[in-house]
């Protein structure tokens, strides 16, 4: 086993033995040899759609298996088989689909999409994924470390676009140019005979396509669920038994929430599922009621805390501890052996969550763990209409600087850093911030600047481009020619691999001095890192106060410490 596509990798350069999320060796292996066989799978996808050979469901099976992989969303080795099996035969059928138009495939065919099974046997197949993992070919130096360390790189970035596909067509949306685009940047990682600057430029090109994948989901969420607008959120609880849903699934909240109407449950999110209280769509439902707990990483403690049923629709899961495992749910393509899982969609009905209902009426009221409330939802169409009074305080010096602070929590306690970045921020500064890193500061009292409140949440982890579309529209209002020339700096939290697609975009835009934290990634390579460093001024976190010091440009005064407390850290 070797894993570094996320934060967490043991001391920052990998796990080895077992995931610090959970994943066994097992199903590491079993991963390894689905992004081997996805290879070979994409190859024969690009050949096909030269050849004007389009096969919808192959494209959403594999922006599905992609997403399957990315950080805490399955654990289940059962799964691992069944996708690893069906992507050799639907590689198969396009091979059989490119023989029928007579297509000749120049070249040589590479082995990623030639690999074959007699049975499907789950221990052999852990075995050949050893063979197939990051480091299989051992330990490599210099160039080739580089080169090996820019198509790892690819293929979270591969697995991070899957993820977004995969929101997107739960809600039963589909643009070929997308998927297209996917399995290009998958079969890149083929390509023998390209250099260390060929693989970066695809990864900033995948950063582009992000941004064009998160403004689709952005978009569609929109058409479905209307346009987010301020809104207060209790973090408090209630006297009712109550059904704790977290992720990105918007789709199933809404589900959820039309089926337990009237039931005498309530519903409350959790992670970034609190964005949706800001969505007019859910504001009708009453038995919607608060927000319960903090960021992912301490579902194990909250979870046990909440007393009903959980419903986790998206990353990130973690290992359910034994008092909560019979009331934990899960739905689309997260997954733990032995968790219930809701079945699929079929066509345009509901998922059924009538057992959840009925489980959380025989459960006990939440146990309160924070109060208060926060403001979500400054979405792009709530920001664009703050932007003639931002640019009347940025010319007037009101505004000195906006930080954008965004991205994932994790568990490292690195991570009090963005408390205390955003706690020590000079008074004329405006926050913008998007993803689950909010709860190390979304409930701290920040003031505002002549009316704006000095923390602007956006929204979830794809609503990035929600926050560069508003920065863009600024810019222009500024009447500025670059994004860069805006009093701005980016502080990207990075975790997973929808992050590292933050991380791509800026990049692509030619923004400089992003800071990346807590750690830089570990498949940063010597060679990568001394190119992003030369070219963007890429540069980790220092401590908060010379952060600010360097952002704004002035020497800040270190207050006294204090004991800094937040929600998700308070017990009441």
């Amino acid at each position: 086993m070797f894993c570094y596509h996320c934060q967490e990798a043991k001391k920052n350069i990998a796990c080895d033995t077992a995931g610090i999320c959970g994943k066994k060796a097992d199903v590491s292996s079993l991963h390894d040899l689905l992004t081997y066989t996805l290879k070979g799978l994409s190859f024969y996808a690009v050949k096909a759609a030269e050849a004007g050979i389009n096969e919808p469901n192959i494209d959403q099976f594999t922006a599905r298996a992609l997403y399957s992989m990315v950080t805490n969303v399955n654990f289940d080795p059962a799964v691992f088989v069944q996708l690893i099996a069906e992507t050799v035969q639907r590689r198969e059928y396009l091979k059989r689909l490119l023989t029928a138009k007579n297509v000749q495939l120049n070249g040589a065919i590479p082995e990623e999409a030639q690999w074959q099974y007699e049975t499907i046997d789950q221990a052999a197949w852990v075995k050949i994924g050893e063979t197939f993992g990051v480091m299989a070919a051992g330990e490599l130096s210099g160039e080739q470390a580089d080169l090996h360390a820019a198509r790892e790189m690819l293929m979270y970035t591969a697995k991070g676009l899957g993820a977004l596909l995969e929101y997107i067509q739960v809600l039963n949306v589909f643009h070929v140019e997308h998927y297209a685009f996917m399995h290009k940047l998958v079969a890149y990682t083929l390509q023998a005979d390209v250099s260390l600057d060929d693989l970066l430029a695809m990864s900033f090109k995948a950063g582009e396509r992000s941004l064009l994948v998160m403004e689709l989901l952005e978009q569609v969420n929109a058409e479905k669920f209307g346009q987010p607008e301020p809104t207060t959120v209790h973090l408090d609880t209630w006297e009712k038994p109550g059904i704790l849903v977290t992720g990105h699934d918007f789709q199933d909240l809404h589900d959820l929430l039309e089926q337990s109407a009237g039931s005498g449950v309530d519903i409350y999110t959790h992670g970034e599922m609190i964005e949706a209280h800001s969505y007019p769509a859910f504001k009708k439902y009453f038995n919607l009621v608060a927000n319960y707990g903090g960021a992912w990483q301490d579902q194990k403690t909250q979870f046990s805390k909440f007393k009903g049923p959980v419903l986790v629709t998206s990353n990130s899961l973690q290992q359910p501890k034994k008092d909560y495992t019979d009331k934990a749910y899960t739905s689309g393509m997260v997954g733990w052996p032995d968790i219930a899982h809701i079945d699929k969609r079929r066509s345009s009905e509901a998922k059924d969550f009538s057992a959840i209902i009925e489980q959380a009426k025989q459960c006990e009221p939440p146990t309160p763990i924070t109060k208060g409330v926060v403001t979500v939802g400054y979405g792009l169409h709530a920001l664009c209409a703050l932007t003639e009074a931002i640019v009347t305080g940025i010319n007037a010096g009101d505004i000195q600087r906006i930080i954008v602070v965004v991205g994932c929590d994790g568990r490292h306690k690195e991570r009090r850093y963005y408390t205390e970045l955003v706690q020590s921020l000079p008074q004329d500064t405006l926050i913008l911030t998007a993803g689950d890193t909010k709860y190390r500061f979304h409930d701290l009292e920040l003031g505002a600047i002549n009316g704006i409140p000095r923390l602007l949440d956006v929204g979830q982890t794809h609503d990035f481009h929600a926050l560069l579309a508003f920065l863009t529209h600024l810019q222009k209002a500024m009447q500025l020619s670059h994004l860069s020339e805006l009093p701005v700096s980016f502080n990207v939290a990075w975790y997973e691999q929808q992050t590292i697609l933050m991380m791509l975009a800026l990049f692509a835009l030619g923004i400089k001095d992003v800071r990346i934290g807590p750690t830089l990634p570990p498949f940063f390579s010597a060679g990568i890192l001394e190119k992003l460093t030369q070219t963007l001024a890429v540069k980790g976190i220092d401590t908060p106060e010379n952060d600010i010091a360097a952002m704004l440009g002035i020497e800040v005064v270190p207050a006294e410490p204090q004991e800094i407390e937040t929600a998700s850290q308070t017990n009441i």
